[in-house]
């Protein structure tokens, strides 16, 4: 009679794992299997019956995400098995560090057989996470060492628990192994609570797919819960989901800490008996409860070799895959599919990196060994690489997979520090200078890209003051399209405050200039600024056009800075005035709109004493001022 794993889950438990009639009739796992356990304490434990079978180790891997404790299952009578080496690689691949051996049949076999069995398990773990893991010769049908196996398997738990406080912290993170619809309540799906805690009622992020759903009841262990929490077997009912819209290996998360991609950066370690892997080399990627192929793009050399640890990244080839710095992953070979090593998740990734330059491998370094400062900063550092823009304080947390308000802490200590700079909102440095409130968005650079960024504004404004001498500055918006082309408007009035603020650049209305940048007119120029100031005041309101204003050569540097200065204005895309004309028109329109009159274009122009051309031009010009406003072909003031 076969009371190997299954049967003795079920002696355990009083559950049969294996629900599929398939798995009944030939007495082989196949599908991942989920029982509640009472463990001495009064605790209750989920189980996931994995399948042994070579055949299966996909769902095996699947149902190995989240694991605390391993029960690893060992037959007295057949002892240590090929696919008992190949999971023991895939648990101290993912780090499984807390377990215990039952030892099965042990009624089947002579006392000194139990032993030498028990030895081999005992030399087998000796250079895994396992290592000293207790071993319980066990009869599921005797009930021989069931009490001492789950006597040792609560001691295990206290371990793994003490090990993972910081986890119970982090956001949370379901990865879906199980989905099914049930006839009147919609879709629901199982997986194991690798994070955080989930309530009826939360909103939750379905990923990769970026849907929002709405948990509409909570089970463990087929009971109604008003909480679960991390490490539990929980079932969710969801709303505005069909069943469809979701399979095995997605992802549900608190919205906004996980960002699908289609590259992760890694550290991968092979097996000893393991083939090299060569840059490029195509594999099976086991993340959680998904299974994609990807490429392997070795960093730093040409290939990752056997019972080493090397720098890569995982470029997924037909979608995009979810995955938090430090989540841990399987790789098997393309064909014929065999565990070939495993490792680590160091970062999102938005991009290839050139591998071999010794920046990038100085960062694959940082992320495999840094601490938390360094990690902020590199991550600072990246984010203006990867969203050209400076990086925020939930970016950074989504980086490094922490809470947001522990990473804000960590960048305003870079503030203090002078690693980092901070740009606008609030939280000392340089917020103060930026004149920056305590709503708005604060962002944050590395020390040495505020430093380069600074530089450019510098370069560039001193190239343009050597070309145009008697410009009073550039515009901003030219500015920001020659130093900073990615960075929208918000961002770069930011970094405008910032760089004033440290004296590089001076800000005048919508022009930037070099805090040192004096204009000064020679005295030829100065005659040439009379002449044409004098062409535009003599015929105020009726201004010449540019060729006779500039008639006997007056030189176009002269024009743009009366333009520059205010005394000249642009209205339109043709027009100039002069400032004094600008100032009439709007004495002539306070006249007509006095007590709420409203007037006509044709009033204004009559007022003006000029030529309808010139007296809409005026007209749009204080529309767009805000000192009229347009109702229907009527003017009121505004």
């Amino acid at each position: 009679m076969d009371h190997g794993k299954t049967t003795l889950i079920r002696a355990l438990t009083g559950v049969n794992t294996d629900r599929l009639r398939q798995e009944q009739e030939r007495g082989l796992t196949i599908e991942l299997g989920f029982a509640p356990l009472t463990l001495p304490s009064g605790r209750t434990a989920g189980v996931v019956d994995v399948p042994g079978h070579e055949r299966f180790i996909k769902h095996m891997l699947a149902g190995a995400t989240g694991v605390d404790v391993a029960l690893l299952v060992v037959a007295a009578d057949e002892g240590v098995m090929p696919q008992t080496d190949e999971h023991l690689d895939i648990l101290n691949l993912l780090g499984v560090r807390h377990g215990v051996v039952a030892v099965t049949k042990a009624d089947m076999v002579e006392a000194e057989w139990l032993e030498l069995v028990a030895e081999d398990v005992r030399d087998r773990l000796a250079d895994t996470l396992l290592a000293g893991a207790a071993i319980v010769p066990v009869s599921a049908v005797t009930g021989q060492g069931l009490d001492e196996l789950l006597r040792q398997l609560d001691l295990a738990l206290d371990q793994a628990a003490s090990a993972s406080v910081a986890e119970r912290r982090s956001c949370t993170r379901l990865p879906i192994d199980r989905v099914f619809a049930i006839s009147g309540h919609g879709t629901v799906v199982t997986g194991t609570l690798i994070g955080g805690s989930i309530r009826p009622g939360d909103r939750l992020e379905l990923l990769p797919a970026g849907k929002s759903v709405r948990v509409r009841q909570v089970q463990v262990h087929d009971k109604p819960v008003e909480a679960a929490e991390r490490g539990q077997r929980v079932a969710l009912n969801l709303a505005g989901l069909e069943r469809g819209e979701i399979e095995r290996g997605m992802v549900l998360a608190a919205p906004g800490m996980l960002e699908p991609s289609r590259l992760f950066d890694a550290e991968l370690t092979l097996l000893p008996l393991a083939a090299p892997v060569e840059h490029g080399d195509r594999m099976h990627l086991h993340m959680g409860t998904a299974e994609a192929t990807c490429r392997v793009r070795v960093i730093g050399g040409d290939a990752a070799f056997p019972g080493e640890t090397t720098f890569a990244q995982l470029e997924l080839e037909e979608c995009e895959g979810v995955a938090a710095r430090g989540d841990r992953f399987i790789v098997r070979t393309y064909s014929p599919m065999v565990t070939a090593g495993g490792g680590r998740i160091l970062a999102v990734a938005r991009g290839r990196v050139r591998r071999f330059r010794r920046e990038i491998v100085g960062e694959f370094e940082t992320l495999s060994g840094g601490d938390d400062a360094e990690l902020a900063t590199l991550f600072v550092h990246r984010a203006l690489r990867e969203y050209a823009r400076p990086a925020t304080a939930a970016d950074v947390a989504r980086a490094m997979f922490r809470e947001e308000a522990s990473v804000r802490e960590l960048l305003e200590s870079g503030v203090v520090a002078g690693t980092i700079t901070g740009l606008g909102g609030s939280g000392g440095g340089r917020a103060g200078a930026s004149g920056a409130g305590d709503g708005e968005q604060r962002g944050y650079l590395t020390q040495g890209d505020w430093a380069d960024i600074e530089g450019r504004m510098h370069d560039v404004l001193a190239d343009f003051h050597a070309r145009e001498p008697l410009r009073a500055g550039m515009a901003r918006e030219e500015l920001r399209t020659r130093t900073l082309p990615g960075w929208d408007s918000k961002w770069f009035t930011l970094a405008m405050s910032g760089a004033a603020a440290d004296g590089i650049v001076r800000e005048q209305g919508a022009l930037a200039t070099l805090p040192s940048h004096r204009v000064t007119l020679s005295p030829e120029q100065q005659v040439w600024a009379r002449r044409i100031e004098d062409a535009f005041a003599s015929s105020l309101m009726s201004p010449p056009e540019k060729p006779d204003a500039m008639a006997g050569g007056a030189p176009q540097a002269v024009l743009d800075y009366l333009i520059d200065m205010g005394v000249v204005m642009r209205i339109g895309p043709e027009l100039l005035f002069h400032r004094d004309a600008i100032a009439r028109a709007r004495e002539i329109a306070r006249e007509l709109g006095r007590d709420g009159r409203a007037f006509t274009a044709a009033e204004f122009r009559d007022s003006c004493g000029n030529t309808r051309k010139y007296a809409v031009a005026l007209l749009e010009y204080m529309d767009s001022s805000r000192i009229t406003r347009r109702v229907g072909d009527e003017r009121v003031l505004a």
